[in-house]
C-alpha cells in the first residue's frame, strides 16, 4: 500500500518519515559537532556533507508536501484536545524547521562567500551575495533552530511512546506499518 488511508500511513509516507528523521537527527548531530572543530580539510568535508544532506532533506520535505496533497495523512489518534493540538503543532514546527533550516543554511553559506553543492553532482545557484549582516542573521537562525529541534524531537518521541505504552493505541504501529 503506497498511499495513506483514513487509518494507516502508506509506504511512501512511512519511508519519507523515517528517512527524514534519520537525516534530520544526523544533520543536527554533525552540525553541532563540526562547528567547534578547528579549520581543517576534515572540517570542510563535514560542512560539504552537511550541506549535501541538508539539500537531500529539503528535497524530501518538498516531496512530502506534494505527497500530502496526493495522499493526506490519516487523522491523529488523540485522547484529548490538548494532545491533538500539540501533535499538530509539533508536526508543523518540524515541517517548518525542515524547510527553514536548509534555506537558512544556504543563505548563510552564500552570504559567507561559499557555494552549496549536492555532493559533486551540482551546485545550487547563489541566492545572496557576500554580506556580513545577512550572514550573521542566517547563522543565528540556523544555529539556534538545530538545538531547539532536539526539544521537539524529544517531545515527538515522548508522544509516540505515551500513545504506545500508556494509551496502547495504534499511533506508533501505523507509522511502523504494523496492524
Amino acid at each position: 500500500m503506497l498511499k495513506n488511508t483514513d487509518t494507516r500511513y502508506g509506504l511512501v509516507s512511512r519511508a519519507n518519515h523515517w528517512v527524514s528523521a534519520i537525516l534530520f537527527i544526523g544533520l543536527v548531530a554533525v552540525g553541532i559537532y563540526m562547528v567547534d572543530l578547528p579549520k581543517s580539510p576534515d572540517k570542510f568535508e563535514l560542512y560539504d556533507l552537511h550541506k549535501s544532506l541538508g539539500i537531500g532533506l529539503f528535497s524530501l520535505m518538498m516531496l512530502r508536501l506534494i505527497w500530502l496533497k496526493v495522499s493526506p495523512n490519516p487523522e491523529q489518534i488523540s485522547k484529548n484536545k490538548f494532545e491533538h493540538i500539540l501533535g499538530h503543532a509539533v508536526k508543523g514546527i518540524f515541517y517548518l524547521a525542515m524547510i527553514m533550516m536548509p534555506i537558512s543554511g544556504w543563505i548563510m553559506s552564500n552570504s559567507g562567500g561559499h557555494e552549496v553543492a549536492f555532493f559533486e553532482f551540482f551546485v545550487l545557484p547563489q541566492i545572496v551575495g557576500e554580506n556580513e549582516t545577512i550572514h550573521a542573521i542566517s547563522k543565528a537562525i540556523h544555529s539556534t533552530a538545530g538545538p531547539l529541534m532536539i526539544i521537539f524531537i524529544v517531545l515527538h518521541i515522548a508522544g509516540a511512546m505515551k500513545h504506545h505504552f500508556v494509551y496502547k493505541d495504534d499511533t506508533l504501529k501505523r507509522m511502523l506499518g504494523k496492524k
